[in-house]
């Protein structure tokens, strides 16, 4: 995936290539750092069993074609030393850090030919504690130090943005005009948390309401190989989010970066303590504790939007069933803590609001999944995704931490 990229991406360096030799630094989102992006891709293989790294291809592996930059160290970085006229046999030695966010990273080798554009990449060593503080975008320092054939080339030190870890990275553009880019929309997938620590106590109380209302008696996600009982599941997680008081929130300022377009995304735990959730937090939300109880859960992504979509069952015969999450705010609903004492006509009334909205959701939802079906098929609209958690969690894409306790 990564081999294009790092061919494409060169004018991207946040230095100015001159015609001596000389350093720069080189990153993949260019001068923006998204800290979600670091932690969330941390064990990814961007290039599965093919080797790109130049010092570790084998004779299987692609010879480095005429208009691609040479790649030396981790193939799966992202952030590199930029080196230009760099001559055959040279031996060479780098050193990267950043102030508070990248301890002192190496790496040592000699260059197989000569080359007018090389990218060193010294395996990371990220400091992931500080990383996931990162609440708000500030400016950091990362300095590189390069020594050839033993003789130390000037320090080059620069300016790099880290961005919040809420800013999801979606689409890493190649020029301005935002003709030309790599799509990376799996990064949502990982807000989707199934290990979030609050969640134990969201699935309590849906159960205690699956229970009341004789609905389920347990979540067991597709045991019971009933798409209704699975229906049932969701549909008790759904009044249980309503009973919080979640609402729907328009509000995504995200402040733009010229080399990527991302969106803020909500932690699960955002989203409920403050009841307030756009598209893709109510979406992250909701597959979040799906995920939990195993069932298969998607991000559907359509042109301005985001919504769920989940399996009703396991199998051929299981059905992808959409569910639009902005929904979930039509109805005011008493907390779960007052269902004991609630009048019982009064319970069935807010019982049968919740679940004509719930039936809504899903119309709206399979509306658009039928809307969209050929460019889903296609895969020629990169507006048009259907983003599979598990598909996500295969290829490498954590779960980022919210470092909440649980409740």
């Amino acid at each position: 995936m990564k081999k294009a990229l790092l061919s494409l991406f060169s004018a991207v360096s946040l230095g100015f290539a001159q015609d001596a030799p000389e350093v720069n630094v080189w990153s993949y989102t260019g001068p923006d750092l998204f800290t979600s992006m670091i932690i969330a891709t941390a064990t990814m293989d961007w290039n599965g069993d093919e080797q790109l790294a130049e010092d570790k291809k084998g004779p299987e592996d692609p010879k480095l074609k005429k208009d691609e930059i040479a790649v030396y160290g981790d193939e799966n970085g992202l952030i590199a030393a930029e080196l230009t006229n760099v001559p055959k046999g040279a031996k060479i030695s780098v050193e990267m850090s950043g102030d508070g966010f990248l301890k002192p990273s190496k790496w040592k080798g000699t260059m197989k030919r000569a080359y007018d554009i090389v990218h060193i990449f010294p395996k990371a060593v990220w400091d992931y504690a500080a990383l996931h503080q990162v609440l708000e975008q500030r400016p950091a320092n990362v300095t590189i130090k390069v020594t050839v054939n033993d003789e130390e080339l000037p320090e080059v030190n620069e300016t790099v943005v880290l961005r919040s870890i809420n800013d999801c990275p979606f689409y890493i553009l190649f020029d301005e005009a935002g003709e030309d880019f790599d799509d990376i929309s799996f990064m949502f997938a990982a807000y989707v948390n199934e290990n979030h620590p609050w969640i134990d106590g969201l699935l309590k109380e849906a159960l205690e309401i699956g229970k009341d209302a004789e609905l389920i008696e347990s979540f067991d996600g597709y045991q019971s190989e009933d798409p209704e009982v699975v229906m049932a599941q969701v549909f008790a997680v759904w009044n249980a989010l309503q009973r919080r008081g979640i609402k729907y929130s328009s509000i995504t300022t995200t402040t733009p970066s010229k080399y990527a377009s991302c969106q803020s995304v909500r932690f699960l735990d955002e989203s409920v303590e403050h009841t307030q959730a756009n598209c893709v937090d109510g979406s992250v939300l909701m597959a979040s504790i799906l995920r939990k109880i195993g069932i298969d859960v998607y991000l559907v992504m359509v042109p301005g939007h985001c919504f769920l979509a989940f399996m009703d069952g396991e199998g051929d015969d299981a059905s992808l069933i959409g569910l639009e999450t902005t929904m979930l705010g039509q109805d005011n609903l008493k907390p779960v803590k007052e269902l004991p004492n609630m009048p019982a006509k009064l319970k069935q009334k807010e019982f049968n609001a919740s679940f004509k909205t719930f039936t809504n959701a899903i119309d709206a939802g399979n509306e658009s999944l039928d809307e969209h079906s050929e460019a889903f098929d296609s895969g020629d609209d990169p507006d048009v995704q259907l983003i599979s958690i598990e598909d996500a969690r295969d290829l490498g894409i954590m779960p980022l931490a919210s470092g909440k306790k649980k409740q």
